[in-house]
């Protein structure tokens, strides 16, 4: 299992809320990029709940099979309970593309898009020997532990499984 720092974190809350940023995440009408420092910062705002980090990209046809899915799970788990953190992989060039793409197919999901030069960058911040795999899942319980690494597309009934042996 992996701890998340976060010791930092407080100052990137502070940099959000400052920048006027910190309400952008929880637009679905937004696609916000993502570094290292933002990803930090939004695991440090869902500690105390149950999260499931999504990874995903527009052209992985498994990961658009499983938006459903999990865009299902979040509408019935309590918000203050669980958090679904999606994040694009597609190229962070393509946001304007993806967030279209989302809009039209996904228009609910709440989701980032990766601002870092590379994948491993970014995940590297949950999982440092991640394979990029997609779509690829960690589930994080109340203490922002990962105690699950899912990847390829997986049933419903399998991520209800996990999140509730993670707490929720």
């Amino acid at each position: 299992m992996t701890r998340l720092n976060t010791s930092m974190l407080a100052a990137v809350t502070l940099i959000f809320a400052t920048t006027g940023l910190a309400s952008d995440p929880h637009d679905p009408a937004i696609l916000v990029p993502m570094d290292r420092d933002t990803l930090l910062g939004e695991l440090s705002a869902s500690e105390g709940r149950v999260v499931l980090v999504n990874l995903w990209a527009t052209w992985c046809t498994p990961c658009l099979r499983e938006i459903p899915d999990l865009l299902a799970l979040e509408a019935e788990s309590p918000e203050a309970d669980f958090r679904l953190l999606a994040i694009s992989m597609d190229d962070a060039y393509s946001e304007g593309w993806v967030a279209e793409f989302k809009s039209k197919h996904f228009p609910s999901l709440v989701s980032f898009i990766n601002a870092e030069l590379d994948m491993d960058t970014l995940v590297s911040v949950i999982d440092p020997v991640w394979n990029e795999t997609l779509p690829t899942s960690y589930i994080l319980n109340r203490e922002g532990e990962v105690v699950k690494k899912v990847q390829g597309k997986k049933p419903i009934e399998f991520f209800r499984e996990q999140l509730a042996a993670a707490g929720l």
